[in-house]
């Protein structure tokens, strides 16, 4: 696996949120952590390159529709994936405007680490 990417994880739980971060440290990866989208808009607008974003959309300060919606103008190649429960995908049709979505249950790690890889690869 290719190495040395960066990768901006939120998630409104800090628990799940650095246990992501510690997954993707250990497949080789450099993490940075956002806890809101204000933090994601200000890292992903940054001077720390970053080459993926895994986005829990049930963030406590910005819809995820609007937040979405500025990443695509800031940076229209950044790969989105969407981490979050299935059940939301009928609430939330704009998680269809993100390059994947990983649903978080058990295993749903190894899933996620697959599918950033691909993401990274093809980048």
């Amino acid at each position: 696996m290719k190495t040395g990417f960066d990768i901006l994880i939120t998630d409104h739980n800090p628990h799940v949120r650095r246990f992501i971060a510690r997954e993707m440290t250990a497949a080789g990866y450099r993490v940075q952590e956002a806890e809101c989208g204000a933090d994601v808009l200000f890292q992903v607008s940054g001077n720390k390159a970053v080459d993926l974003l895994i986005l829990d959309p049930d963030l406590p300060d910005i819809d995820s529709a609007v937040l979405l919606q500025r990443l695509r103008k800031r940076t229209p190649a950044l790969p989105v994936v969407i981490h979050a429960f299935s059940s939301d995908m009928e609430d939330h049709p704009e998680y269809l405007k993100s390059d994947r979505f990983v649903e978080k249950r058990g295993a749903s790690i190894e899933h996620l680490k697959e599918v950033i890889q691909d993401l990274l690869i093809r980048r």
